[in-house]
């Protein structure tokens, strides 16, 4: 599942090291290029709840093992893509059942976990998806850059082929939990879940600000040239915060959630002093913001994930959908707001924008979310 995650994830920020030469390949100018992070995201919100609910009585094996075959089925689309308008179709066929893929992933690594490790459980499979970060958008950056983007999305499909023969081998039949809608309703009011799903969206919507155009901030405050290196060191620092919150998510919750927050307004400054100072000086600061900020968006999901499924926990697969649904949205609105700027030529402000946003997060989470959830 977590290899399965590797690929998915890969696939989603594929454009994050690519936006230039797409847009050059393309013919089109490099904030359409990141909109597609807004395309994505937008049709995984829009679609998840529907499908989760028709899928509520079925077996989540055969319906996981159906969302790869819809990535297969972008990354062949987005291979052979003639124009933007055909890039549009590969990224809405992967999203489609993109959310159903998250959605089920988390009750899914639970189910299979010892009862009170469900952090661990979920940290395991948010591994996959962090090392995305680490290997897979580095990877397709450079492999981009050497043979061309197209080249390096039929290797995403290659891998994506590997994935599906693996859980085909390993992944047990997984027969639906019923629970009652009262249920849920009780569980959410009781845990204050709406008030998770504020925090979550500004919080994602500020990640994803910056995030999204992570690539260019790089190009303007270094060089093209380290991009690459740039992204590597995020993903490994991501790596570092999955493990750091999987450690601590299941007895420390409040405060994990506290450090990711404060984390991105720490790397937010530090981004924007390397865009005032420029040279040798500018590189320590942004390498340094790219430490923090990387610990943070990885301890992100884990640390989000394990909050909803505590506050739905009487419906899961419900709870995991509106996660699943709120990060997507966080994602469109994040990289949507983030396109403004950088249209206007304005690269520094998605920084700014990512610092207000976890201001604004981190004011919900201690006045609303904490009191409810200590």
């Amino acid at each position: 599942m977590s290899f399965a995650a590797f690929v998915y994830v890969t696939f989603e920020i594929f454009t994050v090291g690519l936006i230039s030469p797409m847009a050059h390949d393309l013919g089109v100018a490099e904030s359409r290029i990141g909109l597609l992070m807004t395309v994505y995201a937008g049709v995984v919100a829009v679609v998840t709840l529907p499908v989760m609910w028709f899928a509520r009585k079925l077996d989540k094996r055969p319906l996981f093992l159906l969302t790869l075959a819809f990535l297969l089925l972008g990354t062949v689309l987005q291979a052979t893509a003639a124009s933007y308008a055909m890039l549009v179709a590969a990224r809405v066929a992967a999203a489609l059942t993109h959310g159903v893929f998250w959605a089920l992933v988390a009750p899914m690594a639970t189910r299979l976990a010892p009862a009170g490790s469900s952090g661990k459980a979920i940290g395991m499979v948010s591994i996959g998806s962090t090392m995305a970060m680490v290997l897979g958008s580095p990877l397709s950056t450079l492999l981009g850059e050497l043979s061309g983007w197209r080249a390096a999305t039929w290797v995403l499909g290659a891998l994506t082929v590997l994935a599906v023969a693996v859980l085909v081998r390993t992944l047990p039949p997984l027969p639906p939990v019923p629970a009652t809608e009262r249920e849920l309703h009780l569980g959410a009011s009781r845990w204050g879940l709406p008030s998770l799903v504020v925090y979550l969206l500004l919080t994602c919507t500020a990640a994803f600000a910056g995030y999204t155009y992570l690539g260019l901030i790089l190009k303007e405050t270094v060089n093209q040239s380290l991009v690459p290196v740039g992204l590597v060191a995020f993903g490994l620092f991501g790596l570092v915060g999955v493990m750091l919150a999987a450690r601590f998510v299941d007895h420390r919750m409040i405060r994990a959630t506290l450090l990711v927050t404060g984390g991105m307004v720490v790397a937010a400054v530090l981004g924007e002093g390397a865009f005032l100072l420029g040279g040798g000086s500018a590189a320590a600061l942004m390498f340094g913001a790219i430490a923090i900020w990387g610990v943070a968006y990885g301890a992100l999901p884990t640390v989000a994930t394990t909050f909803f499924l505590h506050a739905g926990r009487k419906n899961p697969d419900a709870a995991s959908s509106i996660y699943v649904v709120t990060f997507q949205v966080g994602i469109a609105s994040g990289a949507a707001a983030g396109s403004v700027v950088v249209d206007a030529g304005q690269i520094s402000l998605t920084l700014w924008i990512m610092a207000v946003l976890a201001v604004l997060g981190l004011t919900v989470l201690l006045g609303w979310s904490r009191p409810l959830l200590r």
